[in-house]
């Protein structure tokens, strides 16, 4: 009988998690549908928050001075990359 209530213990937790863990790339996601061409990165940052990573290119965005990468949902892409010109604008936007 113990053995039932730590496995079902168990699963709740494991459950909980998962959609703990799946509330910010959801929002990510959300958000990055309202991110436009142009704006600033200092306007993206007040939208999305912090970017889960930055690199200095996006490969195949040659004009890209910086990327910010963002999680996204489970099983719906690689991430949300949001692309930004030596001028700090947005100029590309991709959600593979």
């Amino acid at each position: 009988m113990k053995i039932r209530y730590i496995v079902l213990i168990l699963v709740i937790l494991g459950v909980g998690w998962f959609q703990y863990d799946q509330y910010q790339p959801n929002r990510n996601r959300e958000n990055a549908e309202k991110v436009r061409l142009g704006m600033t990165s200092k306007e993206v940052l007040q939208l999305m928050g912090q970017p889960d990573k930055k690199s200095i290119l996006f490969p195949g965005t040659v004009d890209a001075d910086t990327t910010y990468q963002y999680r996204a949902p489970f099983a719906s892409s690689d991430g949300i990359f949001i692309s930004f010109d030596k001028q700090g604008q947005v100029i590309h936007i991709a959600n593979e």
